[in-house]
């Protein structure tokens, strides 16, 4: 692939699909973290909360419009759905944990969504045994894999709404990725 998201270059984007919670559960969510060391984490931004549906990674800028069409019609049919945070959770689940997170439930429309954003947008990639879709919104992300057991617990923030989904360019940097939204979709 010609060009590399990571060093700036205009030929190739590093992509993922994702949704968005509003502003207040963003902040809602981040609230609801207990008291972490802050040397040993480092907070997402509110508005750089989401759900990804689908990574896309490194892709050629010519594919843009070819990935846009495959998004779009993966929405077909679909409508707007309530996405409710259930529990904190830290990941991955086997191992030392990266990052604190918010588990969703799994409703029904955004089970299909994100089956039907893997099957057109998928690259041939070998998986991992094991390794599924678990919506979650990550909060934070541990400098090290942080020691200490697991978090598991439950979570009393709001559901809410999903009425659209974005396309997304991930830039990284020396203090995290920074999203830039490529396209808005509607679901309707």
């Amino acid at each position: 692939m010609a060009g590399n998201a990571r060093s700036g270059s205009s030929k190739s984007l590093r992509l993922f699909v994702a949704v968005y919670p509003p502003r207040r559960t963003a902040l809602a969510l981040l609230e609801a973290i207990p008291e972490l060391d802050p040397a040993s984490c480092r907070l997402v931004r509110p508005e750089q909360i989401h759900l990804t549906l689908h990574f896309i990674g490194d892709t050629p800028l010519v594919q843009l419009g070819e990935i846009t069409e495959s998004i779009r019609a993966s929405t077909g049919g679909l409508g707007p759905f309530a996405l409710a945070p259930q529990g904190l959770i830290t990941l991955p689940q086997r191992g030392r944990p990266r990052l604190l997170a918010a588990r969703t439930d799994r409703p029904a429309t955004l089970m299909e969504l994100q089956r039907r954003l893997a099957a057109r947008l998928a690259r041939r990639v070998r998986r991992r045994p094991g390794d599924r879709f678990r919506p979650h919104l990550t909060l934070c992300r541990f400098r090290s894999p942080a020691p200490g057991r697991a978090i598991d617990m439950p979570l009393a923030v709001d559901p809410f709404e999903i009425t659209t989904l974005e396309l997304m360019r991930s830039t990284l940097r020396s203090d995290g990725a920074h999203h830039d939204t490529v396209t808005v979709f509607e679901l309707s």
